[in-house]
């Protein structure tokens, strides 16, 4: 078994010892307008790279959606909110496809069966951000249900104060999330100070990081009107490229 597989150390979230002392001071790159449509491409050479062998988390990505489709058909509420959470949940799912695009860039070969074991580089931190994802969750199910339950008496304070707080929760997890996951695989760091340097890159980039946002809103509503089943090839690719988008946005100093 690959060495970050055996030695894992899931006690604590704050590495500690030599990890710590070789974890590298990060510093925040400024990028144009034109770094999404790089990232892109280099997604694209990703999925090629590793034989297609992320395509298999694309089919993760269709199976879940299905099953959010089924489940929940009748329940509005329910299916937006974790239809939804495509957005939010996306960086902590891609987590194999972003094991790929480490192992590609290290120049390893493309391992499919390591990739599914990504969360062992750093399982504390990995895991409490998921718990952090989780709780996100919950809330952006009960402000959905509120959501489509205010929309129905017409504009009212309630609709505007739920839509307020629903634009800040989405704001803040794609802030908090925007390169955590990435880092979180690549360094020994903490979850906080993942989400912390994460804030950074976006504080930095607004625009950039915005237009990135966007281009994922936009697949993944393209997705959800076409049954999910694009998932099975944006998926990855989107993956990959947020791979890209992390080590361009920040250098080891």
């Amino acid at each position: 078994m690959h060495e970050y597989v055996k030695n894992s150390d899931t006690s604590r979230d704050q590495p500690t010892g030599k990890a710590a002392d070789e974890a590298p001071t990060m510093q925040v790159r400024k990028l144009d307008l034109r770094a999404p449509r790089h990232w892109l491409l280099e997604g694209l050479r990703d999925i090629r790279a590793s034989g297609f062998r992320s395509l298999v988390y694309g089919v993760f990505f269709v199976l879940m959606g299905l099953g959010i489709e089924r489940a929940h058909v009748e329940n509005e509420a329910v299916a937006l909110g974790l239809s939804a959470a495509f957005l939010f949940a996306g960086p902590f799912l891609s987590m194999g496809i972003y094991e790929l695009s480490r192992q590609l860039r290290a120049g390893e070969r493309a391992d499919l069966l390591l990739s599914l074991f990504s969360w062992c580089r750093n399982p504390a931190a990995v895991g409490r951000f998921a718990f952090y994802l989780s709780a996100v969750m919950v809330l952006w199910l009960w402000l959905s249900a509120t959501l489509l339950d205010a929309s129905s008496q017409g504009f009212t304070l309630l609709f505007v104060l739920a839509a307020v707080v629903w634009a800040l929760t989405a704001l803040s997890v794609l802030m908090a999330s925007a390169v955590a996951i990435p880092m979180l695989l690549d360094l020994p760091i903490s979850s906080a100070e993942a989400v912390r340097c994460s804030v950074k890159c976006f504080m930095s980039n607004k625009a950039v990081l915005s237009l990135w946002f966007l281009i994922i809103a936009i697949a993944v509503v393209f997705s959800l009107s076409l049954h999910y089943w694009p998932l099975l090839l944006l998926g990855p690719w989107l993956g990959h490229a947020t791979w890209h988008a992390y080590q361009q946005c920040l250098e080891k100093v």
